[in-house]
């Protein structure tokens, strides 16, 4: 087995061209070396998979095609709001394509582009343009959110993505923010930005630590995934945050994962309830403590 191949598939993740391999110095005396070793198999005529190779890349080049959309979002670690199956993008001018299976599909995006490096998945400037085609627009600020929040996504990046955006959802720039850190709390903060209302995230309060948002300077709003607050230790201490908020003059409330993916406009109206009976009164110490003496 050749190290210098090893070395070089390892850099494109265990997938990649013959031709990546040779500009990367491979000869093709040691390719087919490797290959015959058995620590490599050939994919659709000039591809390379280890067995380390992502199997969703793998089934990608097998289709003619690449990671696309959603598939590759996820392969970068982008959050993507709902999983509808593994999106291959090919060339509009690609024949005899294999067939698919179900929860697989194809896209063929009009100006397609192999990309540089890691070229078994689109970019994620035109995989967020293929996403966009598919989701709603507050899911689409979700994820390029994550791709801010992630770095996978840069500024320069943003603003050529929002530049090739149609005309309908060039409005999604003046909405995205990088601090967010998942998916619900974007789409809370978008929904609730929508009614107008001042929302900040990642708040740090004194006594409590960072929360999710702060809607009109009082109210707490904890959007919680289920990976993070499911154990009875975790709901102790979410018990105590809201305790605290309350004796700082505050109020806070929590939604679940479900409830601001399959709920929001619930949520809103929740929130705009919560809002609409007034920030609690909470009295002067002293005051109180007067009080209590003269009783």
């Amino acid at each position: 087995m050749d190290a210098r191949v090893a070395k070089a598939l390892a850099r494109f993740d265990g997938l990649a061209t013959r031709a990546q391999l040779m500009r990367y110095g491979c000869t093709d005396h040691e390719i087919r070396v490797f290959i015959e070793s058995g620590a490599a198999r050939i994919v659709r005529r000039s591809w390379l998979a280890t067995e380390e190779a992502p199997s969703d890349a793998v089934r990608a080049v097998e289709l003619g095609g690449i990671l696309g959309g959603e598939s590759a979002l996820r392969s970068m670690g982008v959050w993507v709001s709902h999983e509808t199956g593994l999106c291959i993008a090919a060339p509009r001018t690609a024949s005899r394509l294999p067939e698919l299976r179900e929860g697989e599909y194809r896209v063929h995006p009009s100006t397609f582009v192999w990309p540089e490096g890691i070229r078994w998945r689109m970019g994620v400037v035109d995989a967020l343009l293929v996403l966009a085609t598919r989701v709603t627009a507050v899911h689409l600020i979700a994820s390029i959110d994550s791709a801010l929040h992630t770095g996978v996504l840069s500024a320069r990046e943003l603003d050529a993505l929002c530049a090739r955006l149609p005309g309908r959802l060039r409005f999604v720039r003046a909405l995205v923010d990088r601090h967010s850190e998942s998916g619900i709390e974007s789409i809370f903060r978008v929904g609730a930005t929508g009614q107008g209302w001042h929302v900040q995230i990642q708040v740090a309060i004194p006594g409590m630590g960072r929360v999710d948002h702060v809607v009109n300077g009082w109210l707490i709003v904890e959007t919680d995934g289920d990976a993070f607050h499911s154990t009875r230790a975790q709901r102790a201490k979410d018990r105590a945050r809201d305790a605290a908020a309350v004796r700082m003059g505050m109020r806070s409330h929590r939604f679940g994962h479900d409830q601001i993916m399959d709920d929001l406009d619930g949520c809103i109206a929740m929130v705009a309830d919560i809002l609409a009976a007034g920030r609690p009164f909470v009295p002067d110490a002293r005051r109180e403590a007067q009080a209590r003496r003269r009783s």
